[in-house]
């Protein structure tokens, strides 16, 4: 009977409260989700097999596979047929969630943000997208391609336009070592409200390869997005690349009202 080594057994000691409101899997699975997140299951590392787990934490193995359900879904583990479940490299999971900028995502995750200017330029408005932003042809625009960092590892390459008139002088600031949100609302005054995003999973060209440290066979998520400001205002268009190996995105629905039908037949 396969059962945990001595030395693992220790990692795996996870107090469960069984007459809990919150289901026992779920319970298992913000347990497990601690130790892959603070490094006590390294990534890549091959995880015990359900049935040795649950044996270690007292429950049936159906419990045990609802929460490895729930780790799969958030992208931290992996089950390869045939071989077993392995800890997937720690990836930046976006949610449904109050609009935040890379920055302040990163350091809500206890991370440290950085960033590299590519470029920092001023354009003309080409007409379409003036008529988005209800400006006029050919107005200034900044375009600024920064690579985003997360303790010092490249995951997105990030390209943001904003017409001049919103933030003049914009260049005065420094947005290497800045969240660009923070100087909007802190020295613009401007009130962001929401976003749209529009996210496509696409093969990676030569600059993302250079620019992220693609790995082989590795994807990019193609994010882009729309800003607005309290009153409805675009504010900002971007788009990112992030590396498909330490991203995932998690889009939350709900069924709100029932379709009427007749009986099935």
């Amino acid at each position: 009977m396969t059962s945990l080594s001595k030395e693992n057994s220790g990692v795996w000691k996870v107090r469960l409260d069984k007459a809990a409101a919150e289901p026992v899997y779920l319970q298992i699975a913000a347990a497990v989700r601690e130790l892959l997140r603070s490094g006590r299951i390294a990534p890549s590392a091959a995880l015990p097999p359900e049935q040795v787990l649950a044996r270690q934490f007292g429950v049936s193995r159906m419990t045990m596979r609802q929460a490895n359900d729930v780790l799969e879904r958030e992208g931290l583990i992996e089950r390869q047929r045939g071989r077993g479940t392995f800890a997937v490299q720690n990836r930046l999971v976006k949610q449904e969630q109050e609009t935040r900028s890379f920055s302040e995502e990163i350091r809500r995750r206890g991370g440290v943000p950085s960033s590299r200017l590519v470029s920092f330029k001023t354009i003309e408005a080409p007409a379409a997208i003036a008529a988005d932003f209800d400006i006029a042809p050919g107005a200034p625009m900044y375009l600024i391609d920064r690579v985003r960092l997360a303790d010092g590892i490249p995951m997105a390459l990030e390209s943001v336009q904003i017409p001049v008139s919103r933030c003049p002088n914009l260049e005065r600031f420094n947005i290497v070592d800045h969240s660009l949100y923070q100087i909007f609302e802190e020295n613009y005054g401007i009130e962001l409200a929401r976003s749209e995003e529009e996210i496509s999973a696409i093969a990676p060209n030569r600059n993302h390869r250079k620019m992220l440290d693609l790995p082989p066979n590795v994807a990019v998520l193609l994010v882009k997005r729309k800003t607005y400001t309290i009153d409805g205002k675009l504010f900002e268009l971007a788009t990112d690349a992030y590396r498909g190996d330490l991203y995932v995105a998690i889009v939350q629905s709900t069924r709100t009202k029932r379709l009427k039908s007749g009986p099935l037949q």
